[in-house]
C-alpha cells in the first residue's frame, strides 16, 4: 500500500500540482472558476451507463418505453432540482458538503449522514467499476474482471489529482457523451420496430410512480456531495447560476441517459439485459470504439465523483475522531486507493446479479438518504438563511455542539415515517400495497424530516433573526461592520457570515 501511494504521487507531481485542499475551507485567494463548469461535470456524470441501466429497469420493472419517458423527465427534475439547491452551498462556504452536515447533526453527531454517504459513493463506485469494466474489456479484448481492475486504477489516478483537473477531463467527457448518446438515440428512433415495441405493456399507474421514483433516487444520492465540486468557485458567484448550471447538467445528463436505456431495454431486449455495454456498442455500427470511449469517460467521471467524495467522508470521520481539521496529499491518497479496493472487491463479486442488486440499493439509498438532505437544506435556507460560522464547524465543542437530538429525532421520524409507503424487494408497506405497488416513500421522508427540523430549531431561528436585527441597527448607528480573520486559517468567524457578507476571510 505504501509503495503504491508513493509511486502515483511521484507520477501525478510529475503531470501536475496536486491538489492541497481537502476538507478544509477554501480562502478567497484560491477560489476560482465559472460556474457553467458545473454543466460539464454534472451532464458527464449522468450520461453514464449506469444512467442507462437505470433508464432500462423502467422497462424490466413493466413500465412501456414512452411512458418511461415522461417518467424519467419527472423524476429527474424533481430530484434535480433538489439536488442543484445544495450545489449552492459551495460557494457561499467554501467546505465539503457533508462538512457542513455538522451544523444539523453536530460535530460527532455527523459521522451518521458521513457513513450513510460512504456507502453511496462505494456503492455507485462498485456498480460503475463493473460496467466500466465492460467498456474496457469490449474495447481491448480483455477479461471484463481485469477490465473493472484498470477503470478502479484510471478511477484512482483522477480522483488523487483533484478537483481541478476533475473538472477539466468533464468538460472532454461531457461533450463525447453528448455527441454519442444523442447519435445513438437517433440510431434507435430509426429502427422500423421501435413503434411496435414501445407502447407495449399498457399504462400503469404504479409502475409509473415507481419510476419517478428511481429516476428522482438516480439525482438526490448526489446531494451529498454535489457541493464538493463548486465549493471552489468565488464567494459572490450568484446563486441562481450555481443551482441553474447544476440543475442543467443533472437533467438533460440523466434524461437523456435514461430515455436511451428504456428504449434500447424496449427494443434489445434480453440481448440488452445480458449484455448492456455491448449492445450500445452494436448500435455504433462501425463507430463501435467511439461508443465504448464515450461508455468509458462518462463512468469514468462518476466514479472518480465517488472516489473523491468517498476520501473526503473517511477523512471527515477520522479526523473529527481525532480532532484534526486538514488531510495532506499523501494521506488522501491513501484513502482514495482504500475506496478503490473495497468498491472493485465488491465488484468483482457483484457482477452476476447487477441489475437485481442496483435495483434494491438505489430504492435503500432514497429511503435514508432524502431525510439527511431535506434537514440539510431547511437548515441552510429556512432556519439559519446561509449565515454559518465556518470556524465553528472545526470545532468539537464549538455553538453545533457535538450531538444535535433534534436532528437526530427529524432524522429517525424521516425514515421511519417511510416505512408504511416502502416498496421494495426487502419489504412492501400495506400504504403500497393499497396504491398498488406505487412509491412514495421518499417524497412523505422529505416532507415530515424537513418539517420536524424546522419545528425543533425556534431557538436558532430567532437567534438568526436577532443577529439580523441586531446588525441592522448597528448599520443604521453608522458603525462598521468588517469581516475578520481567523488565526487558524480554516474559515470565517462566526461574525462574518451573520452579518450575512458577501465573502468570508479566512
Amino acid at each position: 500500500m505504501i509503495l503504491a501511494t508513493h509511486s502515483i504521487e511521484v507520477i501525478m507531481a510529475k503531470a501536475a500540482a496536486l491538489e492541497q485542499r481537502s476538507i478544509d475551507f477554501i480562502p478567497a485567494d484560491e477560489r476560482y472558476g465559472h460556474p457553467r463548469s458545473l454543466l460539464f461535470v454534472w451532464f458527464a456524470a449522468n450520461t453514464s451507463i449506469t444512467a442507462v441501466v437505470t433508464g432500462a429497469l423502467f422497462v424490466i420493472l413493466g413500465n412501456s418505453a414512452l411512458w418511461s419517458i415522461p417518467a424519467i423527465i419527472i423524476g429527474n427534475a424533481v430530484g434535480g432540482f433538489v439536488t442543484a439547491l445544495h450545489s449552492a452551498q459551495g460557494p457561499r462556504l467554501g467546505v465539503p458538503q457533508m462538512i457542513q452536515s455538522r451544523a444539523q447533526f453536530g460535530y460527532y453527531g455527523a459521522i451518521l449522514p458521513l457513513i450513510l454517504a460512504l456507502m453511496i459513493y462505494i456503492g455507485f463506485y462498485a456498480t460503475g467499476l463493473v460496467l466500466g469494466g465492460q467498456a474496457i474489456g469490449t474495447l481491448v479484448g480483455i477479461p471484463h474482471q481485469l477490465g473493472s481492475a484498470v477503470f478502479a486504477v484510471l478511477s484512482t489516478v483522477l480522483a488523487v489529482v483533484g478537483y481541478r483537473y476533475i473538472h477539466r477531463f468533464s468538460h472532454f467527457a461531457a461533450a463525447l457523451s453528448f455527441v454519442v448518446f444523442v447519435g445513438l438515440l437517433i440510431r434507435i428512433l430509426s429502427d422500423g420496430r421501435i413503434g411496435q415495441v414501445a407502447g407495449e405493456p399498457a399504462f400503469d399507474v404504479a409502475t409509473f410512480v415507481l419510476g419517478i421514483s428511481l429516476s428522482a433516487s438516480w439525482q438526490l444520492t448526489f446531494g451529498p456531495y454535489i457541493a464538493d465540486y463548486s465549493r471552489y468557485l468565488p464567494a459572490d458567484t450568484p446563486k441562481r447560476s450555481t443551482i441553474g448550471w447544476t440543475f442543467a447538467g443533472s437533467v438533460i445528463g440523466g434524461s437523456l441517459a435514461m430515455t436511451l436505456g428504456a428504449l434500447a431495454a424496449a427494443l434489445g431486449g434480453a440481448a440488452f439485459g445480458h449484455d448492456q455495454v455491448g449492445y450500445l456498442a452494436g448500435l455504433g455500427g462501425a463507430l463501435w470504439p467511439i461508443v465504448l470511449l464515450a461508455v468509458i469517460c462518462g463512468k469514468l467521471t462518476g466514479n472518480t465523483l465517488s472516489s473523491y467524495g468517498g476520501y473526503m467522508s473517511v477523512a471527515t470521520i477520522i479526523t473529527s475522531l481525532v480532532g484534526q481539521n486538514r488531510v495532506g496529499p499523501r494521506a488522501r491518497t491513501v484513502y482514495v486507493l482504500i475506496i478503490s479496493v473495497i468498491s472493485l472487491a465488491i465488484a468483482l463479486a457483484a457482477t452476476d446479479n447487477f441489475l437485481s442488486a442496483f435495483t434494491d440499493f438505489l430504492l435503500f439509498l432514497l429511503y435514508f438518504m432524502t431525510p439527511w438532505s431535506a434537514i440539510n437544506l431547511v437548515d441552510y435556507y429556512l432556519v439559519r438563511k446561509e449565515r454559518y460560522s465556518i470556524t465553528a464547524l472545526f470545532d468539537r465543542d464549538g455553538e453545533y455542539g457535538r450531538i444535535n437530538g433534534g436532528a437526530f429525532l427529524a432524522y429517525i421520524l424521516g425514515v421511519l415515517i417511510q416505512i408504511p409507503f416502502m416498496n421494495s424487494s426487502l419489504y412492501v408497506g400495506p400504504v403500497a400495497q393499497l396504491f398498488g405497488g406505487a412509491e412514495i416513500a421518499w417524497i412523505i421522508g422529505i416532507i415530515v424530516a424537513g418539517g420536524v427540523y424546522w419545528a425543533l430549531s425556534g431557538r436558532v431561528r430567532r437567534s438568526m433573526t436577532h443577529d439580523v436585527d441586531h446588525a441592522r441597527t448597528l448599520a443604521t448607528a453608522g458603525a462598521s461592520i468588517t469581516p475578520t480573520s481567523t488565526s487558524t486559517g480554516q474559515g470565517a468567524t462566526p461574525a462574518d457570515v451573520r452579518t450575512n457578507t458577501t465573502k468570508e476571510t479566512p
